[in-house]
């Protein structure tokens, strides 16, 4: 554990400093930095009275940074991992180590994903565009006393703008390298007396894709996207507000190559271009969702409130892609799922001068369907299996979730502040119709009768911390949580049926403490945590069943394991107008027990690497009266992590890497447009975002090459 030492040093040394200036700071009138608004703890709270690690993005950083889906976030987040788990499908969202690096769509990540307060169950609903939002807040570690899903790993909270009084209206557009244009718009205003609306669009194409497929000469990576969202806000009375929420998207875009060295075929042999790779057949996502909330505050007398939030989701998904990377017919995989959620939460709070207590009740019900197969009469005869040109799986899984959870906050003297919170959580899912198959000649077998299995858990979590803020513009925090996560089954073809047995919850007793410090005079803020998991019978993606086409992936309880490490964050504007944001994330991962075949005892956990850093540097100066120039760079830094450690192979291991991005332009002062030029990856590195092994070998994804474009902003 040598990054302990190097991780608390740094860490304590930068608090220390950070007092140490504060008692030396000079007057900075004017470069005073704006306050963040958090809704962590599900009020509208000043960032530095939140006693919880939480990483903020504003909408004005979200737009300037180009972060257009949920996986760009973790760029500018220190310990924040999001990575596609199939070519640019699927993503695993990754906190402080704790993840779930799977494919299938039955089963929930590690961390909860939220929009407008809204849980998503499944993986696949985790690729929307973000257009049109206030803030993203990723919440670091078990959150269960507040939200409405308890997970392990943390939470990421999406907030989309709410509808203005007063009439506003914005455009995008954009244009740029492999033909890609792209345009969000949005109008928001008063309807009538007490009744708002605001109404949200964004459309992305791109032509041209940045990959070539050598089977056939084309290109691939081709983009065409839309995303809406309309909401109504009604407040009828001024103690009852109403907002509904309707939303839809539809994504048609082509799935990536993988790049492959396949041992069936030579096709690959000596291409190094990692932008060139095969595929026998057109690789296409076709998805389609579409959903509503409808959340309600009502504060029916004083310091109380009722809050409603009622929400139903549905999402269609047809996947087609070429994992053996070959012209052949060895892994061609079809993929579709259907996933229908409802959730109802009521929340009841206690706004007082001393006390604050939030009591909650939720319930979600999710229906997962799924029909998956591969297409490999190339490579099924070479494995024993004559005369089958297709093989896959098919299953059901319907759960229901029930939980009560009770935060509260006592402040005991006008400087400690004491917090604690308990959840209780029940939950059950049925697996039906589960069977795999195989195709010859036309005809479908099954190779066993279908499965049907039952899971259910209870479970009682909680949360105690200690808030101190005795020191001038500074808060120092402590807290003990545990979160769970609850079993499941595994969403993967298998050849034996007891591998649908359901796996068990897994567990996390996480050890925290951290400051937020004010420093200079209001110019620079730092915030620094550190903290330590005991991590029980985690559940754990990776080749680990055997089977007549080699090794199979699915889910099990593979044992325990300990993770430490920290996190600083340090925003600073030294002179007006330069604003300084930088971010940097320590782990250490160590396996300590294991009751699975070909996972060490002593090694790390798969999306974790030791070290990574993050910036942005932005600066804004006049040029006239009315017009303004703004430059910015940003950057991050991943140290080596491996994406599997399943057997450890260092085919899975990937090393550390840079990426660069820069964006000019100028600007009307009064914010009725700005034209910029943007660079992503100006260094053009080479990078893989994910390495999948299969019966034809390790399946690599690279990341996007440099692109390079023109946005025009307008406002009304």
């Amino acid at each position: 554990m040598q990054v302990n030492s190097r991780m608390i040093g740094a860490i304590l040394a930068a608090t220390t400093a950070g007092f140490q200036y504060q008692l030396a700071a000079q007057p900075a009138s004017g470069l005073q930095l704006e306050e963040v608004i958090v809704t962590a703890q599900k009020r509208e709270q000043s960032f530095n009275e939140v006693g919880i690690a939480v990483t903020a993005l504003s909408g004005d950083e979200i737009k300037a940074l180009r972060l257009n889906q949920p996986v760009d976030i973790a760029a500018q987040t220190p310990n924040l991992r999001i990575n596609n788990v199939v070519a640019n499908s699927i993503p695993n969202v990754t906190i402080r180590g704790i993840g779930l690096n799977d494919y299938a769509t039955n089963n929930n990540p590690a961390a909860g994903i939220y929009i407008d307060e809204v849980y998503l169950v499944s993986p696949a609903m985790l690729s929307f565009q973000m257009h049109d939002l206030a803030r993203v807040e990723v919440l670091k570690g078990p959150q269960g006393t507040l939200f409405g899903r308890n997970t392990t790993a943390g939470a990421v909270n999406f907030i989309a703008n709410r509808p203005s009084e007063e009439f506003t209206a914005g455009a995008t557009l954009d244009y740029g390298r492999y033909e890609h244009a792209s345009g969000q718009g949005f109008v928001s205003g008063e309807l009538m007396p007490g009744l708002a609306g605001r109404l949200s669009v964004q459309r992305i194409r791109q032509s041209e894709g940045h990959q070539t497929n050598r089977v056939t000469g084309e290109d691939v990576g081709r983009v065409a996207s839309t995303a809406w969202r309309a909401l109504l806000q009604w407040q009828p009375t001024e103690s009852l507000d109403i907002l509904l929420n309707v939303h839809g998207g539809k994504d048609d875009s082509d799935i990536h190559l993988v790049k492959i060295d396949n041992p069936f075929s030579a096709e690959d042999d000596g291409d190094r271009d990692v932008f060139r790779s095969g595929s026998s057949v057109a690789t296409l996502q076709q998805i389609d969702s579409e959903g509503f909330s409808l959340t309600a505050n009502w504060a029916f007398a004083d310091a109380l409130s009722l809050t409603s939030i009622s929400a139903w989701e549905e999402l269609d998904r047809f996947h087609v892609e070429d994992r053996d990377a070959t012209s052949l017919a060895q892994l061609d995989g079809y993929f579709d799922n259907a996933v229908e959620q409802f959730s109802q939460e009521l929340r009841l709070t206690y706004l007082g001068d001393e006390l604050v207590w939030i009591a909650g009740a939720f319930y979600g019900n999710d229906d997962v369907k799924t029909r998956d197969r591969f297409d490999a009469g190339d490579l099924l005869p070479l494995l024993g299996l004559d005369g089958f040109a297709s093989l896959g799986n098919e299953y059901r899984q319907d759960s229901d979730s029930i939980a009560l959870f009770l935060h509260t906050e006592w402040q005991a003297t006008p400087v400690w502040r004491l917090t604690a919170g308990l959840r209780y959580t029940d939950e059950e899912k049925t697996f039906a119709d589960a069977f795999t198959y195989l195709i010859g000649d036309g005809i479908e077998a099954p190779l066993f009768p279908s499965v049907r299995n039952e899971y259910s858990n209870d479970d009682v979590s909680g949360k105690f911390g200690v808030d101190y803020t005795g020191f001038e513009d500074t808060l120092l925090y402590a807290s003990i949580s545990r979160g769970f996560k609850s079993g499941g089954f595994q969403g993967q073809l298998t050849f034996n049926p007891a591998d649908l047995q359901p796996f068990q919850e897994e567990s996390l007793l996480a050890y925290e403490a951290g400051a937020k410090l004010t420093l200079l005079d209001g110019s620079m803020q730092l915030n620094a945590s550190i903290f330590c998991y005991d991590y029980e019978d985690m559940q754990f993606y990776g080749g680990i069943f055997d089977s007549p086409v080699g090794t199979l992936f699915g889910i099990a309880n593979v044992g325990d394991s300990e993770v430490t490490g920290g996190e600083i964050e340090l925003a600073w504007r030294p002179v007006q107008g330069l604003d300084l944001r930088l971010g940097m994330g320590l782990l250490d991962t160590e396996i300590t027990s294991s009751v699975v075949g070909g996972v060490v005892e002593g090694s790390e956990l798969p999306n974790s690497p030791e070290l990574n850093l993050n910036g942005v540097l932005r600066y804004q100066w006049p040029l006239s009266s009315g017009l303004y120039a703004d430059a910015m760079v940003d950057f991050n830094y991943q140290d080596d992590m491996a994406f599997d450690i399943v057997r450890q192979p260092l085919e899975a291991r990937e090393d550390s890497y840079w990426l660069w991005n820069a964006r000019a332009g100028i600007g009307a002062a009064s914010g009725a447009w700005t034209l910029s030029l943007w660079g992503k990856n100006l260094s053009d590195e080479r990078y893989r975002t994910q390495v999948l092994f299969s019966s034809v070998g390790f399946g690599e994804s690279w990341g996007m090459p440099r692109t390079y474009g023109v946005s025009l902003d307008l406002s009304i």
